[in-house]
């Protein structure tokens, strides 16, 4: 049986909306998974007048947790104080509680797998969280040095070289013993977490036209090329390609991954071709960690009309990657 936790998000955002929305979607057709839902005990008192669970559940602490024999679990956290809508040092904190105890039901073998609902970087930012997302908070967490943000779909599989940072630092970053290493994880993962058993890599270059043979940029001949040129005989791995023409000539439907260098390079395209339909992924974590691929929506906060279909998505590919966890895992001794 699997057994998922979803965190709360940014109580002031969708976070509580959706995922209560996604238990009464999945409570019942998934009849070999058990949920635990991470929550302030007055946002999950409050969500159920704008969506009212249409599933049967118990109520547990974090301590009692373990306990729980329910199909679903509300895990119940210290109440918050609500500011629906914005960004506030109270729900940077409370999203950062629930994002930490989820951790720990990971590494305690309670649950398998998290889903985390969106958190909001400005009210991390109020709340003196000094992390660019949760990405890099799971990553401090498990003491993982390498590990790439992915984002999958039935239609494009896009990794990250750089995360959340600004632009004028992807070049200074760009070096050849890091972007191996990272091409070298993004095949692992796609033939461990997702079983695609000779996955095919396309890598963006990181200037306009890839540098146009270096009038425009040097990254690619200096760095990237010659990377690919050595893992080449271990790894199926083409480019780097001028990413406008890739996307345009809809190149990215010949291979498993693209591997872009930076945030929106990939994220544009893989949001309008998905429609809400993608997920988030970090890979190289000893945990399974997904996400839907959206953020807060502040502005429709708590008023019911939030679209829950990525974070179904995501709720399918965490039992997807935990079973393909289970099965490529070493036998135990």
């Amino acid at each position: 049986m699997d057994k998922l936790v979803f965190t709360c998000g940014d109580v002031n955002g969708i976070g509580p909306e959706i995922v209560i929305k996604a238990l009464n979607k999945i409570s019942n057709t998934y009849k070999k998974s058990q949920y635990y839902f991470l929550v302030p005990e007055n946002v999950f008192e409050r969500i159920k007048g704008v969506i009212k669970p249409n599933f049967e559940y118990a109520l547990a602490d974090e301590k009692s947790v373990s306990y729980s024999d329910s199909k679903v679990t509300i895990v119940l956290q210290k109440p918050v104080r609500l500011k629906i809508g914005q960004a506030s040092k109270e729900s940077g904190t409370a999203s950062y509680k629930s994002l930490k105890a989820s951790y720990d039901l990971l590494k305690k073998g309670i649950a398998d797998a998290v889903i985390t609902a969106p958190v909001s970087k400005t009210a991390f930012n109020y709340a003196g969280l000094r992390f660019p997302g949760q990405t890099e908070l799971f990553a401090h967490w498990s003491k993982t040095v390498n590990y790439i943000m992915t984002f999958l779909s039935r239609k494009l599989n896009v990794a990250l070289f750089s995360i959340h940072i600004p632009l004028r630092r992807v070049s200074g970053l760009l070096r050849e013993e890091v972007l191996e290493n990272k091409l070298y994880l993004a095949h692992r993962m796609l033939k461990s977490d997702l079983g695609i058993s000779d996955p095919k890599i396309a890598v963006l270059g990181l200037n306009p036209h890839a540098g146009e043979g270096g009038i425009i940029g040097t990254e690619e001949y200096e760095v990237i090329s010659p990377v690919l040129k050595r893992i080449r005989r271990n790894v199926k791995v083409e480019g780097p390609f001028s990413a406008d023409a890739f996307f345009a000539k809809r190149k990215y439907k010949e291979y498993d991954l693209t591997f872009g260098m930076y945030h929106d390079q990939v994220l544009i395209p893989f949001k309008h071709i998905n429609a809400g339909k993608g997920i988030n992924f970090t890979a190289g974590l000893p945990i399974i960690r997904t996400s839907p691929d959206h953020g807060v929506a502040y502005d429709i906060a708590w008023k019911g009309i939030a679209d829950h279909s990525s974070i179904i998505e995501a709720v399918k590919y965490a039992g997807l990657l935990v079973r393909n966890r289970k099965k490529h895992a070493p036998p135990k001794s």
